[in-house]
């Protein structure tokens, strides 16, 4: 684990300046190849020229949502451990793990020849976030956890006010998390699985107790690859677990009040190229569209019920 060190003096940092920091310690410059925009957006300087070996594409300036500033990405291909160890140096502790949030991995997914996805400049980690900073329309819902299938990502709302966001791992294809409206049932520091007695779970929130669905820290390999469980970074799945309120039972042990709503929505596309793997060249990629905030909505406020199929995946892989 890396000294803490502090952001930028102006909490934001230029790509290309970074890149460069990267090339003055990995090795030899050539010029950078400009993708093609999708729809007309700001001009943006040419960046500065950087280490073939790390960098394949440049800044494209993306679309705002809800108010929030355009962003762009960089791609930096991981050539061996030095250079990442050179990487996540010239990043420090902070703006590395923002980078792995958004690239929806933990850092034992990170691998010689991978190529991870950067933001042209760092700020609040909110900034990065697929889902809208405000939502209105449950302004009056204290607590709220969305989960999109399609991004592999979380949010959290505070009275309708994005508070926190994270990456995720749900189900993976012949286990997959069903969509629907759940409540965070009980909580656990520490437990172990009841599918199989190896699989340790960490920061545990049940939010289906005759499935055993549950939000929990374990492994990120950046896509769906969990028993139905929605997998969290640690950090995140440390903050989920105390921010979030549990059921309350009634003294004869009958539900008096259901605990934070969660609400799983969407569909991974399975076979496709992950959204956030495309963000060089479409900086909407991995946005998501009013259309899909409505259909979480609606899920909400229709109280709709996750639909399990029937058991057919016995392996033990992974929760």
């Amino acid at each position: 684990m890396l000294p803490p060190r502090p952001l930028f003096p102006a909490r934001r940092l230029c790509a290309s300046a970074l890149l460069i920091m990267l090339a003055l310690q990995v090795g030899a410059c050539s010029r950078a190849e400009r993708p093609t925009q999708q729809a007309p957006a700001p001009s943006t300087p040419s960046p500065s020229p950087v280490d073939s070996g790390a960098r394949d594409t440049v800044v494209v300036d993306s679309v705002s949502m809800m108010g929030q500033p355009p962003i762009g990405y960089v791609r930096v291909r991981v050539r061996n451990s030095r250079r990442l160890a050179a990487l996540i140096d010239s990043l420090g502790e902070a703006q590395w793990a923002q980078t792995l949030k958004l690239n929806r991995v933990d850092r034992a997914h990170v691998h010689d020849g991978d190529s991870l996805v950067l933001p042209d400049a760092f700020g609040d980690s909110l900034d990065l976030a697929p889902f809208p900073r405000l939502l209105p329309t449950v302004r009056d819902t204290a607590k709220l956890v969305l989960v999109s299938l399609r991004l592999q990502a979380f949010a959290a709302y505070d009275s309708g006010r994005l508070v926190q966001w994270g990456p995720t791992s749900t189900g993976r294809r012949t286990k997959p998390t069903p969509p629907g409206c759940y409540h965070v049932n009980w909580k656990d520091r520490e437990r172990i699985s009841t599918v199989d007695d190896e699989w340790q779970l960490f920061w545990c929130v049940n939010i289906e107790n005759r499935e055993g669905v549950s939000l929990h820290q374990y492994e990120l390999p950046g896509r769906p690859a969990s028993h139905s469980c929605v997998r969290l970074l640690e950090h995140d799945a440390m903050w989920v677990y105390a921010w979030t309120d549990q059921w309350k039972l009634s003294p004869d042990g009958k539900l008096a009040a259901t605990g934070t709503p969660v609400v799983v929505f969407g569909e991974w596309a399975w076979g496709k190229r992950a959204p956030w793997k495309r963000l060089p060249e479409d900086s909407s990629a991995c946005l998501l569209g009013p259309q899909e905030i409505d259909e979480a909505l609606r899920m909400l406020s229709a109280g709709d019920r996750p639909h399990f199929a029937a058991a057919a995946d016995t392996t033990r892989s992974s929760p």
